[in-house]
């Protein structure tokens, strides 16, 4: 129950952005830059528990690691599978790092590096944190753009027990109207209007929160264990590239 709250929240969360900013078409339209690898290993074996690992952004940003960290296991709570917050991961990491050396360093810096954990590395970390596979994540944009378009681009790898590579996408989404745009706040025959008092108080943020729900709202079929109302026609918004 906790978690289809929480689902329900980004979720609403989500609407308030878009309704706001006048915009939905990146949730809905196929992007071509969207790269997604499913291993044949999947369709014989259901991770049901993943540990999600720190977030990673390659421009350093705390506060964009923590909101994908969370946005991610609230928005993907009902995907078939059961998340390990990122928070957990890292109370565990640094637990272990007396024993192992700085665990929490080697795997935030592969992460950063190659976008993923090495497979010795996933295959400890599976057996510590007691879960079937791990998900490496990593922001490789996080940005205002074109004088005003929220982007946001990121990676995510899922790796086994046995650090084989099973799933992975990457992607770019955008949120929000740049400045200079012949768009308008309303259609001319007024069959569409956006209140400019709608707008967030703090739009910049605003756009980069939506770009990232955009993207991840997009990726909801292609999980792995995707949740069945996003599986249809799902295959329509991504190249399948390396599908072994």
């Amino acid at each position: 129950m906790n978690g289809s709250k929480s689902r329900l929240a980004s979720l609403m969360t989500l609407v308030v952005i878009g309704l706001a900013l006048g915009v939905s078409a990146d949730a809905a339209s196929p992007d071509l830059r969207d790269q997604l690898y499913r291993s044949s290993k999947l369709d014989g074996f259901h991770p049901t528990r993943v540990a999600l690992l720190p977030v990673v952004a390659v421009a350093e940003n705390l506060a964009a690691e923590r909101l994908v960290e969370r946005t991610w296991v609230d928005l993907y709570a009902g995907a078939g599978m059961e998340w390990m917050p990122a928070d957990v991961v890292r109370a565990r990491l640094a637990q272990a790092s007396g024993e192992r050396g700085d665990l929490a360093a080697e795997v935030d810096g592969q992460v950063w590096q190659r976008g993923e954990v090495e497979p010795e590395v996933a295959a400890r970390l599976v057996r510590l944190l007691g879960v079937d596979a791990v998900l490496s994540a990593r922001i490789d944009r996080w940005e205002i753009a074109d004088g005003g378009r929220g982007m946001v681009e990121l990676s995510a790898v899922l790796t086994g027990a046995d650090g084989t590579r099973l799933w992975s996408i990457s992607g770019l989404a955008g949120c929000g109207v740049p400045s200079g745009s012949r768009d308008v706040n309303f259609s001319m025959d007024m069959s569409w209007f956006r209140n400019p008092r709608l707008e967030p108080r703090n739009p910049s943020e605003a756009k980069l929160n939506g770009a990232l729900c955009n993207l991840l709202i997009r990726w909801e079929g292609a999980l792995p264990e995707a949740p069945l109302y996003a599986q249809e026609g799902a295959s329509s918004l991504f190249v399948r590239s390396n599908v072994d």
